[in-house]
């Protein structure tokens, strides 16, 4: 890392999805600046094993498991809940954890009775997001959401609001592209309503990035195959990681909010559709109403 950043020690860092890939590159770097670093996962055998591993490798002590399922609400409330109850403020939040299994056949609902792709990749976020408010604007904290370069064979999407569920028809990459479309839209609107309270949220385009080992076991084999010759043309997780770790601590973005940024950190420009207020702002009503939120 030869960016120039911000004091991170004893900051509170949040990332979700940490036990793994990319998270788990973006919390060894953190660590690695003194950060208090809190590991979020549904594994908690691996969300565990990766705060050992970091702790022995970093010499830092404060790295943290807390269990979490971004994909089923009651988790996430219990979530919040205990974070509340242990941390005074939050630095940083990183909503790294997804869902991007596109083997599936047909749509799945959670208990909550949302796809379960969707529920994860953005449902989860914004309501994790908005459960810790109060933390974090004690840490006048920089939120960053993960979209994706995929997104750029996409240019005409749009969020399909009666087919989210796959009521009419399925597709998991498409219900993957439209989460992250999402993601994106949902990170524009908060820019602009938690302004006033002095946290920043921008997003970042991750391009192919090589999967961990073990990763693809469940796969199909021509996925596999397939993915072998796309690895050749991926950058490292521990490359992407910095990105994460740029959009965390950069002494530049202290009051830099609602854009969007590519591997090379570089601020880009989404598609024409994404910044439809119109359409941001049915969006933001609508996940509201199913995380059952009003006040921000």
């Amino acid at each position: 890392m030869m960016e120039k950043y911000l004091d991170m020690q004893g900051k509170v860092c949040v990332i979700t999805g940490a036990n793994a890939g990319i998270g788990k590159r973006a919390a060894f770097q953190l660590a690695q600046l003194g950060a208090k670093v809190i590991i979020v996962s549904r594994n908690e055998g691996s969300g565990k094993k990766a705060v050992e591993e970091i702790s022995k490798e970093t010499k830092n002590n404060h790295v943290y498991f807390f269990k979490g399922d971004l994909s089923y609400q009651a988790s996430i409330k219990n979530l919040a809940n205990e974070i509340i109850a242990q941390w005074n403020e939050i630095n940083v939040l990183i909503h790294n954890a997804a869902n991007f299994d596109l083997s599936m056949k047909q749509a799945s609902l959670t208990e909550d009775r949302v796809e379960t792709i969707f529920a994860t990749n953005h449902l989860g976020p914004v309501l994790l997001t908005n459960l810790l408010l109060d933390l974090l604007e004690k840490g006048k904290a920089r939120v960053i959401t993960i979209a994706s370069k995929g997104l750029l064979a996409y240019p005409l999407m749009r969020i399909d609001f009666n087919n989210l569920n796959g009521e009419q028809s399925y597709s998991p990459t498409k219900a993957y592209y439209q989460s992250k479309l999402a993601q994106l839209m949902f990170t524009y609107k908060a820019a602009e309503v938690l302004k006033t309270k002095g946290i920043t949220i921008n997003a970042i385009r991750v391009p192919s990035v090589q999967l961990d080992e073990g990763r693809l076991e469940h796969v199909p084999a021509l996925m596999r195959k397939l993915y072998k010759v796309k690895r050749k043309f991926s950058i490292t997780p521990e490359k992407m990681a910095e990105t994460y770790v740029y959009l965390a601590a950069s002494p530049d973005l202290q009051h830099v909010t609602g854009k969007y940024f590519n591997e090379d950190n570089e601020i880009i420009s989404s598609s024409k559709y994404s910044y439809n207020q119109v359409e941001i702002d049915r969006l933001w009503e609508y996940s509201n109403e199913l995380i059952q939120v009003e006040q921000w």
